[in-house]
């Protein structure tokens, strides 16, 4: 087998993939010619770790460290450092059982080897929606622009998460082990097992909790907020007055989103086209805002963005154009940009 510069490595998942028979013979044979003799070795040592367990349901079981400890003891200390970071890759997408829609997986965060807890950080990309499954078996639906953090495995007392934008869960019930969803403006929402929606994203001054089934606590460190939701009902909190204040809504219209629709409900033109935005990845300007007020209460599930714009103009004064695309100082360009007009 010819080797290859060093520089040149296959990527973790393509290496898995390649283990699992899952590539073509054409694909295939490039994974080998970028693997030497002892990569192709070693790997091969991970693809009968592999066929140990055939049922992928049960692979969060594996012990992980055990596994590296008894590849790595069959690598000469000069190379364990840089097949470490080949193997770890591997097996972190052995473990993860990680399910998505149009979601990437942003990246693997490794504490000091297998000592610590290992994290996963994910993102769904602008304009997409993503869905993942938690180490216990609950669900994740990661809406346009957000993030999710969450460790391999819970700890022994609670299941904790991070988010930044919005996300949708469906948690496994499990009164000894309640969930935690932390979010930047220091609010946690405590579950047992339940459907519920949490917006956060930074450019929002409100942060939003909406229960759809179950029951939630909306609580911050501090003591001085700790709320129960029934479902049907929506938690706000006001980031800069730090008041709080719950109403009963149509859940549907904050849900739908994670089934690809846009759903609004006495919805202002601010909050449709800042909504539209995130959604779609463009940006609209308003040319000329005017204090006018119009609100719609409208449902899309396939439109794109032009459709629901041309459903908009014949309800409203409003006309729209697609401007030009500005190059960026990085020669790239900018990304697609619509002008509103207000008649």
């Amino acid at each position: 087998m010819e080797k290859i510069s060093e520089n040149i490595k296959p990527q973790p998942q393509k290496v898995f993939d390649y283990y699992s028979g899952k590539l073509d013979p054409e694909e295939g044979k490039k994974i080998e010619e970028q693997l030497s003799e002892e990569d192709a070795a070693l790997l091969a040592s991970v693809k009968r770790l592999l066929y140990l367990d055939k049922q992928m349901s049960e692979l969060s079981e594996i012990d992980t460290r055990k596994a590296y400890k008894k590849v790595a003891s069959r690598i000469n200390a000069n190379r364990r450092s840089r097949i470490f970071e080949i193997f770890s890759r591997v097996a972190a997408i052995i473990v993860f059982p990680l399910i998505g829609l149009t979601g990437i997986l942003g990246y693997l965060q490794v504490k000091d080897s297998f000592a610590d807890i290992t994290y996963v950080e994910v993102n769904a990309a602008p304009g997409t929606i993503s869905k993942y499954q938690l180490p216990d078996k609950s669900y994740v639906w990661l809406n346009s622009g957000s993030w999710l953090r969450y460790p391999t495995r819970f700890s022994e007392e609670s299941r904790r998460v991070e988010i930044r934008g919005e996300a949708y869960f469906e948690v496994e019930s499990d009164k000894k082990h309640p969930f935690y969803v932390n979010t930047p403006g220091g609010l946690s929402v405590r579950v047992t097992g339940t459907k519920f929606n949490v917006s956060a994203y930074d450019d929002e001054r409100t942060i939003e909790v909406v229960l759809e089934e179950g029951r939630v606590n909306v609580e911050n460190a501090s003591g001085n907020i700790n709320m129960a939701l029934r479902p049907g009902e929506c938690f706000y909190y006001d980031r800069q007055d730090k008041n709080t204040y719950v109403k009963s809504i149509e859940t549907y219209e904050k849900t739908a989103w994670k089934d690809g629709k846009v759903v609004f409900r006495n919805a202002s033109l601010d909050k449709i086209f800042k909504f539209l935005s995130r959604r779609y990845n463009v940006d609209i300007h308003f040319v000329n805002k005017k204090n006018t007020e119009y609100n719609y209460r409208a449902t899309f599930t396939g439109e794109d963005i032009f459709q629901i714009l041309d459903y908009l103009s014949m309800t409203a004064p409003i006309k729209w154009e697609v401007a030009a695309p500005a190059q960026n100082c990085d020669t790239t360009l900018s990304r697609k940009r619509i002008n509103i007009y207000l008649e």
